[in-house]
């Protein structure tokens, strides 16, 4: 009789309760995190530390963009193109390091568009038609006006329009 109560009586394993153990996980969590909130929230906001600048009697100020670029005339240049002739509507301008460089610029402006027509007109269509080739085409011209001038460099060249047809 004792094996047939055995046998009938289903046997009780104790589980550990998880489901307990998790909601107490998150009840834990979320009064931790709302005590970190009410914490934080009640910090007066940082104070800017008073920066002082250094004031050099020599430095002169910084010039602004407009005063550092020097605009060419629009260039319309035949480049060579796939069995008929292609023009390209060109207009730059060049970013110099200082005003004074951009006054030398300026002196020097007509060989600065000569050398700039000749370097666009000895290219093909496919050479500066991506966005790679006229990367390239940046530096070569922003190379190639330094090597003209001698007081400052031309830091960028930037393409205000640039036209195929």
């Amino acid at each position: 009789m004792a094996e047939e109560a055995e046998e009938t009586t289903p046997e009780v394993t104790a589980k550990p309760p998880i489901m307990l153990a998790f909601i107490v996980g998150l009840v834990g969590a979320a009064i931790g995190g709302g005590g970190a909130f009410v914490a934080i929230s009640q910090m007066p906001p940082p104070q800017a530390a008073p920066v002082e600048e250094a004031v050099e009697e020599d430095a002169e100020p910084e010039a602004s963009f407009a005063d550092r670029v020097h605009a060419l005339d629009p260039f319309v240049v035949n480049v060579s193109g796939e069995g008929y002739p292609r023009y390209v509507k060109l207009s730059l301008a060049f970013e110099m390091d200082s005003p004074a460089s951009k006054e030398e610029l300026e002196a020097h402006i007509a060989k600065v568009r000569d050398l700039t027509i000749l370097l666009i007109s000895s290219k093909r269509l496919a050479d500066i038609e991506d966005f790679e080739g006229k990367a390239l085409l940046k530096d070569d011209l922003r190379e190639r006006v330094n090597a003209v001038i001698s007081k400052g460099n031309v830091e960028s060249v930037l393409f205000t329009e640039f036209v195929v047809q």
